[in-house]
């Protein structure tokens, strides 16, 4: 893992989560770089002025919540947005190859029903790069029981699972894999990735209406410290995100959650 990415919000928790990213990040020794979550843009020439000086205030902002965290400044990039949050991640995912983002739940949002925000949703649902949810009021500490919960075992590409293997190999993790049997589950649902049999543990089974309501099942008995979900291009996530938001009452979770990208 050479490069995370973490865009910072105006939330009351966005001091938090850069911590967070920074100590992840530490304990990885890599790069990570710093974009404002809510960056401004204008497609009216008369605003160009007010948008850069807006930009610039920005910036000093970041910077000085980097001051307050870490003093390698060598390890921290902050990077100006050129365009719309989603199109500049694309951007830098070209040409730097982001392996990680890091995000709180809530960037902007002020709601207490909202788990996931419009600017993790629009993350997760738009971009190919693993995302993270940081949980508020956490600090980072290395997971040991890892959980993968999913309707389906199979996937389609090698790098899909990379995120997961630096996770599990570098925090010297177990891992648990919870097959979630959702209505509709066909037989070539249980086909199951190799690498995915050799790096767990254990192996387990629900029969639910959807999946999290298999991670809520097991949750308890198992105790993980990281979750671990795919999102895929179509599925029970997928319909989560459509909307960009994620409401309490549908998807909640208090500890890291890692979604890795899995397309059909």
């Amino acid at each position: 893992m050479q490069n995370i990415l973490v865009p910072v919000g105006v939330s009351k928790y966005a001091k938090g989560t850069l911590s967070y990213a920074i100590d992840l990040a530490s304990h990885f020794k890599c790069n990570v770089y710093v974009i404002d979550a809510f960056p401004a843009h204008s497609s009216l020439t008369i605003l160009s002025n007010l948008n850069a000086r807006l930009e610039i205030k920005n910036v000093q902002r970041i910077k000085k919540m980097v001051a307050t965290i870490t003093t390698k400044k060598d390890q921290v990039k902050i990077v100006s947005s050129e365009r719309d949050l989603v199109g500049t991640i694309r951007k830098l995912d070209q040409e730097l190859g982001l392996d990680l983002i890091v995000t709180g739940p809530l960037n902007n949002e002020i709601n207490e029903a909202v788990f996931l925000g419009k600017i993790a949703g629009s993350m997760i649902k738009r971009t190919q790069v693993p995302v993270i949810i940081a949980p508020l009021d956490k600090t980072f500490t290395p997971s040991k029981k890892i959980l993968l919960a999913f309707r389906t075992g199979e996937v389609k590409t090698s790098s899909t699972l990379n995120a997961l293997m630096y996770f599990q190999d570098s925090f010297l993790a177990s891992l648990k894999l919870l097959l979630v049997k959702v209505p509709g589950f066909a037989n070539r649902n249980h086909q199951l990735n190799d690498e995915l049999m050799q790096r767990s543990d254990q192996m387990l089974f629900s029969e639910n209406a959807t999946v999290y309501q298999g991670v809520l099942e097991h949750f308890q008995a198992n105790q993980p410290d990281m979750l671990i979900v795919f999102k895929r291009e179509r599925g029970f996530f997928e319909k989560l995100w459509e909307t960009d938001i994620v409401f309490k009452k549908d998807f909640y979770c208090t500890i890291p959650l890692l979604i890795l990208k899995n397309k059909d």
